[in-house]
């Protein structure tokens, strides 16, 4: 995940604190699929050096912003991030900002506020570190009741763009001045790179009980690359939990799953990769595999919960006519059992479309596991019939052949 160019815009700048900014910019380094931090508190508070009570103040204030939110589960999603896969995005709606060392540096932080505001709005809204990319910019744009910082005279403004100078390479004109470049010695401090997907499949690991502490990294990497495949093609909600399921399988059945055991529990320099052979490779196909049979023990799971929804409404809906107390105990269980009816069906229409979106590029899975899939209720409708043209279609060209 990257920090979105929105985070460092100077007008929403204006009341950071030190300490605000360096929880905005931590979030936005380990925030990952859908925004999701897979921090607690604590251990957020630990990384910025302060108190977890301290972080829960701030978390409320980005709440009040509508820059932070928490689930009914109760996790914290960040929302300024910009999900890019494999190489750098630069299309206009996939620009994100670059997350400088120097940005956190005692340097940068002891300057004035409208310069660390004016410099972080150059380099990470309207630079988006794009090569050779440059702005200009109005002096008086700066300044009054309007401009991006609040400062009132064009004399503060030009001292804060002296002041700036120091990290930007400029152009200062009479009307107005030309941002180009971050000069070298700050750029040479290096920038912070996410670790959002690897922290998140650490915390999913940890929950199913795995052994994380003798986990291989390169090993999670290879994990995380198929659960970034399923979130770009599929969703938040879809992908993390079409994933616990895929990993809660493994847990379940040790037996089948030892050679995942071992391909995993292993030394990062362990691994062989050659030519021939390439043993990281493995892992990611091997966890593919088990995300596509997690999903269809997930649809089959779906399927016997919406069975036993109905069951239950039909049981309220018999004993629904009697009087008094016994009435209302049905009326209420009719209802709750129509809104969790909706919920299921939701998550297999939901499925349903996804399936169609891989059927269209791969229907071979489908085939072999349409003897499962045929069974599945009424949501699952257009993939059933699908495969079944599908299979006409390829009986009908073999009839042709055998002729």
């Amino acid at each position: 995940m990257k920090h979105h160019p929105s985070l460092f815009d100077a007008r929403t700048l204006h009341n950071d604190t030190r300490l605000l900014f360096k929880l905005k910019l931590l979030l936005g380094t380990v925030c990952a699929y859908g925004g999701e931090v897979p921090l607690t508190n604590v251990e957020l508070a630990k990384r910025l050096g302060t108190s977890s009570y301290r972080v829960s103040v701030l978390l409320q204030k980005l709440i009040h912003e509508e820059i932070v939110y928490y689930d009914e589960y109760g996790r914290l999603f960040f929302k300024q991030f910009v999900f890019v896969r494999d190489k750098e995005e630069t299309e206009k709606d996939k620009l994100y900002a670059k997350n400088f060392v120097f940005f956190v540096s005692e340097s940068f932080l002891s300057e004035d506020r409208n310069v660390q505001r004016f410099v972080l709005h150059y380099v990470g809204k309207e630079l988006v570190y794009i090569p050779g990319n440059f702005r200009w910019g109005y002096i008086s744009d700066l300044y009054g009741p309007l401009g991006l910082l609040n400062i009132r005279t064009r004399k503060e403004a030009l001292k804060i763009l002296k002041n700036a100078s120091k990290y930007l390479k400029m152009k200062i004109h009479k009307e107005n001045f030309q941002v180009l470049n971050v000069h070298q010695e700050w750029l040479d401090m290096g920038e912070v790179f996410s670790e959002g997907a690897e922290l998140w499949v650490m915390k999913q690991l940890r929950k199913h009980r795995f052994c994380f502490e003798f986990l291989s990294r390169k090993a999670v990497w290879q994990v995380a690359k198929v659960m970034e495949d399923y979130y770009a093609k599929f969703g938040y909600e879809y992908a993390t939990e079409i994933f616990d399921t895929a990993l809660y399988n493994i847990q379940k059945n040790k037996m089948r799953s030892q050679a995942f055991f071992k391909m995993i529990y292993r030394e990062d320099d362990e691994y062989i990769i050659s030519d021939e052979t390439n043993e990281l490779d493995q892992i990611s196909a091997y966890f593919r595999a088990v995300m596509e049979a997690a999903e269809l023990n997930y649809a089959v799971q779906l399927s016997m919960d919406l069975d036993g929804i109905n069951n239950k409404k039909q049981a309220a809906e018999s004993g629904l006519f009697t009087s008094g107390q016994l009435s209302n105990v049905n009326q209420k269980l009719i209802q709750e059992a129509n809104l969790q009816h909706q919920i299921v069906w939701d998550k297999l229409l939901r499925l349903n479309q996804c399936w169609l979106n891989r059927f269209r590029q791969s229907p071979d899975w489908f085939i072999q596991n349409f003897y499962r899939i045929k069974s599945l209720p009424a949501p699952i409708l257009e993939i059933k019939q699908e495969i079944e043209k599908l299979l006409s279609k390829r009986k009908a060209e073999d009839m042709k052949w055998a002729l």
